[in-house]
């Protein structure tokens, strides 16, 4: 799943030429093409055959035997119907188990970490060029700020450390629930007490001067406390 945010998605944006690469193959992930398919006895699309909780799939033409029926209610392991509880609740801890596999997989996030900052900043999508300017901003006031990007979800397992390693975390996204936010204390086994929220959801893009002036002021009032 690729997902976007408004401001990427209806605003003009100024970027490299692409330079594509022949040699370059994606990485399709674990796909049964023909030959893998012919030393099988039979394929199972949801069988986890390997233990990491990923089935493989196969991709349309290439074998009949790579051909399966799925429904849209409960299925077992081998694709077929049932309305046995054991059988469900096996493929819906698979799901689980998937779930957590790909931690391992996502990108990581975009960390930019120096040991003499204190203070961490978090962010998402097309929040990243204000708020990067933004801790240029305050550099030159004399805060040192760390970064990281958030590239992914689930969580990659560096989200965790960066928290872990500051005395207070501001999280910043262009969202008035806090999303990002509440997700990261849903996920991670963080203190909220070092987590701080800056949100902007006024209709126009993100903004540094509105960064700086937040962080300012929830500093300047925890020096008043």
């Amino acid at each position: 799943i690729v997902l976007s945010d408004l401001d990427i998605g209806m605003n003009d944006w100024m970027c490299p030429d692409l330079t594509w690469k022949d040699k370059s193959q994606p990485d399709r992930g674990k796909v049964l093409r023909k030959a893998d398919l012919e030393k099988l006895e039979q394929f199972y699309r949801y069988l986890d055959s390997d233990r990491d909780a990923i089935a493989s799939r196969t991709l349309p033409g290439d074998d009949p035997k790579g051909a399966y029926f799925t429904r849209g209610s409960g299925h077992n392991m081998y694709g077929q119907y049932t309305e046995d509880a054991d059988e469900y609740q096996q493929v819906v801890d698979r799901l689980l188990q998937k779930w957590e596999t790909a931690k391992e997989y996502v990108p990581a996030p975009i960390v930019e970490y120096s040991k003499k900052n204190s203070i961490g900043i978090i962010t998402v999508g097309s929040c990243d060029e204000p708020v990067r300017e933004a801790i240029d901003l305050l550099a030159r006031e004399g805060l040192g700020l760390n970064y990281l990007r958030i590239k992914a979800f689930p969580f990659h397992k560096d989200i965790q450390s960066f928290i872990d390693s500051h005395e207070k975390v501001f999280i910043i996204e262009q969202n008035r629930d806090a999303q990002l936010c509440s997700l990261i204390k849903l996920e991670l086994n963080i203190n909220e007490d070092r987590v701080r929220e800056i949100l902007h959801y006024n209709g126009l893009p993100l903004n540094a001067e509105f960064v700086v002036d937040a962080i300012n002021q929830d500093l300047d009032e925890g020096v008043a406390a």
